[in-house]
């Protein structure tokens, strides 16, 4: 995987000579990424592309060649590959569709395609692919625009919108291969590679589904022990089964068995996209949840009733909060309050002021040798009007003590946004959009060491 992530030269077969605003143009990507190697444009239309000299085939090339992206029509695929072979290339993305995702004559020549590889040594990453993204060293083949940020989460996906969209669907990634058809190159590989690199140390994975699946269970039981994986499986039903073949051409196979024998390997097997975004913060900026006994602050009771039952559903439990515990914030509520878990401190607010309160309970729970995390419900208010309601101050001045225990918040009110992001300064306590999101965030940092 080495060429294709980090490599130094590269010829660019079927290059468009369109530039400029909507001409998906790979070389002017590649340059605007900011990509230092040397890159050889491969187009017998034209003598000169963004003032590169263009070459008619591959075999015009006079110099050693690490990587091939081949974006030809499919019916120039197999002979560019043989140009390949001669011209002794041994990695090759092919980017264009048409192949096991179309029709029966698609499917022909991507298996002449990979027979090719196999008897000229050629490894072969695609088709349908935007390739690779390497944020390390600027380097992309995508012909869409990507983002350039620097992150220790490695991608591996089936399709080019987890590229594109990433910060929707996984927050920022440092690097990401985009497996298409995987006609050779597979989820294996893609995860063996990411396993040994020392950048990445969280891996996302979306997956329609998997052709090699007893290696690369073996694989992820041994990567899981090192690195958490976080696995969306789609194509669940049969009607979006039938649409992962015309999408990838890749058989996506029952989604219960994959989903008992990923889980039994350590993966962290998500149910919704929109979790995967949440699972790359959760894993990225909290420490491991040490045992299921879980505090709850808040200043609403009925909050705390909600996330006690978003914390059972995950396999958590509200810790029994010890005595010290409980006398301590005792001093700051009225005699009549009665105190337990969750820990209700809208009375002690109303006393001494949410920030006081606030700061107090925490710092205390979070002493509690009975308490592995802790889950926060705050109000947003707006702000300036209402500033002090607003405790991400104080608690983030909290967590510089070293606790090394997780701590979730689900905030509630007029300005959740803003608040959030207060409350995030420091990635020492991240915010979820609901309880049950906060709840799920806690018990994979149980399940993920």
């Amino acid at each position: 995987m080495k060429k294709f992530m980090e490599p130094e030269s590269i010829a660019l077969v079927g290059l468009s000579r369109k530039t400029g605003s909507g001409s998906y143009n790979i070389m002017e990507n590649m340059i605007r990424f900011g990509y230092k190697g040397k890159i050889y444009p491969v187009n017998p239309n034209a003598q000169v592309i963004l003032g590169k000299r263009t070459f008619s085939n591959i075999s015009e090339i006079r110099e050693d060649i690490d990587l091939a992206v081949i974006s030809a029509p499919r019916e120039d695929t197999v002979n560019i590959l043989r140009d390949c072979a001669h011209a002794n290339i041994s990695a090759v993305i092919i980017v264009n569709q048409g192949f096991s995702d179309a029709d029966s004559k698609g499917k022909a020549i991507q298996q002449e395609i990979k027979d090719i590889g196999k008897k000229h040594g050629i490894r072969i990453l695609g088709p349908n692919t935007l390739g690779v993204l390497n944020n390390y060293n600027n380097f992309t083949t995508s012909f869409m625009p990507l983002t350039n940020e620097r992150s220790s989460v490695g991608l591996i996906c089936q399709s080019g919108i987890f590229f594109v969209g990433a910060q929707e669907f996984s927050g920022s990634i440092g690097k990401g291969i985009d497996l298409g058809n995987a006609c050779d190159i597979g989820f294996y590989e893609a995860l063996k590679y990411f396993r040994e690199d020392p950048d990445i140390k969280i891996i996302a994975i979306h997956m329609e589904g998997l052709n090699e699946g007893a290696k690369f269970l073996s694989l992820a039981s041994e990567v899981t022990k090192e690195k958490p994986v976080i696995l969306l499986k789609t194509a669940g039903t049969e009607t979006s089964m039938k649409s992962a073949m015309s999408h990838t051409g890749t058989m996506a196979g029952n989604f219960q068995v994959h989903r008992a024998a990923l889980n039994h390997a350590g993966v962290i097997f998500l149910e919704e996209d929109g979790q995967m975004k949440y699972a790359v913060k959760t894993l990225s900026n909290m420490p491991a949840l040490e045992g299921d006994n879980i505090a709850v602050i808040t200043f609403s009771g009925a909050a705390g009733i909600m996330v006690t039952d978003a914390l059972e559903k995950y396999g958590l439990k509200l810790s029994t909060l010890c005595h010290n515990t409980i006398n301590k914030i005792a001093k700051l509520s009225p005699d009549w309050m009665p105190l337990g878990n969750p820990l209700d401190i809208w009375p002690a607010v109303m006393k001494h002021g949410a920030a006081k309160a606030y700061s107090t309970a925490l710092e205390t729970v979070l002493s509690d040798s009975q308490v592995d995390g802790v889950v926060c419900i705050a109000i947003a208010p707006a702000l300036p009007d209402f500033s002090f309601l607003d405790v991400s101050g104080s608690l983030n001045m909290v967590m510089k003590k070293p606790f090394n225990k997780p701590v979730v918040a689900w905030l509630y009110g007029p300005n959740t946004e803003e608040i959030s992001k207060k409350f995030e300064s420091e990635n020492k306590i991240m915010t979820y959009p609901t309880l049950e999101t906060a709840a799920w965030s806690l018990s994979i940092l149980r399940s993920s060491y």
